[in-house]
């Protein structure tokens, strides 16, 4: 099953985003349930504590949704980190999340920092962005730029078929060594975590 999180920023154009899968689990994040209400999409979960929404919108969002978690707005956590402790629970095969950058840079940081949680993966117009644990992947891509950096330190990595290549070499979370490539290939590497930005020309 393939969990789908709409989250805000609301920066993207829904249908061009969203296309529909045989199994999959519909997410709401705070203003993110109230785009799925106006698509006419159900709702499996919506979740957050709603502060950008008004209340007869969030009793529209109650009525439709399967569950709805209310939390209030002052709390320890992120709406969408809350929605993500949430669905880790289910039986998923990998979780989209829509949205989720180009609005305040600390809420887009927290965002990013999600990535490590699992096999999770954020959606925008102009990218796609998810992290890869040590193996051999082979990734395809439809974008201008591919770039990759070390979440944690990446211990022979090798970057084959692609523009640029490189072989059995370090790299260290603080090395934009890189970025910008472009094409596809196969990905390699024993140790760390890497992060993989696919990415247009905004």
């Amino acid at each position: 099953m393939i969990v789908k999180i709409f989250a805000g920023p609301l920066t993207y154009d829904f249908n061009k985003l969203y296309s529909r899968d045989e199994e999959e689990y519909i997410v709401g994040v705070d203003h993110g349930a109230l785009l799925l209400l106006q698509n006419n999409m159900k709702i499996d979960l919506a979740i957050g504590d709603f502060d950008s929404v008004t209340e007869e919108e969030y009793k529209n969002i109650e009525e439709v949704a399967v569950v709805t978690k209310k939390f209030r707005a002052r709390k320890d956590y992120t709406d969408l980190y809350l929605a993500i402790e949430d669905v880790l629970e289910i039986d998923y095969e990998r979780i989209v999340i829509y949205g989720a950058m180009g609005g305040r840079f600390d809420h887009s940081y927290a965002n990013f920092s999600l990535l490590r949680l699992g096999s999770i993966s954020i959606q925008t117009e102009e990218a796609l962005m998810y992290a890869l644990k040590p193996g051999t992947h082979l990734i395809k891509n439809k974008y201008k730029y591919i770039s990759f950096f070390a979440l944690e330190d990446i211990i022979d990595l090798t970057i084959k078929d692609f523009l640029y290549e490189k072989r059995n070499f370090k790299l260290l979370v603080d090395d934009p060594l890189c970025i910008s490539n472009e094409g596809e290939g196969v990905v390699s590497f024993s140790e760390g975590l890497l992060l993989v930005i696919h990415q247009d020309e905004s």
